[in-house]
């Protein structure tokens, strides 16, 4: 899985649309659908801001070890 993927996987899990997930970090809904698609790569500041905001375990999300919370 991809780390857009597990981008994508957190915002599903977490029932948000891409409107409300990147409204929560304070981004557009396309920077978000960029960087699930994989058109943009995760920054280490995205990937901070995703793991404060919705509780996520950065090791996870950047190399998928371990458990999503």
């Amino acid at each position: 899985m991809t780390q857009g993927e597990r981008v994508k996987a957190v915002r599903k899990t977490l029932g948000l649309t891409l409107d409300k997930f990147g409204g929560r970090l304070g981004v557009t809904k396309t920077a978000i659908s960029n960087i699930e698609t994989d058109n943009r790569n995760l920054t280490e500041q995205m990937a901070k801001a995703i793991c404060r905001e919705f509780n996520v375990n950065y090791t996870w999300l950047v190399d998928e070890l371990g458990d999503m919370f």
